[in-house]
């Protein structure tokens, strides 16, 4: 699971997130970025997602 976490959101709050990727007992990455909400652009998301996506 690949999951990028806005702290600033306030459509899905972290903590929300948070108790999801805690539930989760898969192998999982949640990328965290301390000052973006809920953008539709995040730095580096989709070159992390293309090499997360080409690992599978």
């Amino acid at each position: 699971m690949l999951m990028f976490t806005g702290l600033m959101d306030p459509i899905c709050p972290p903590s929300t997130q948070f108790a999801a990727d805690n539930k989760i007992t898969a192998p999982k990455d949640m990328v965290t970025y301390p000052d973006y909400a809920h953008e539709g652009y995040l730095p580096g998301e989709s070159d992390r997602t293309f090499n997360f996506l080409r690992g599978l």
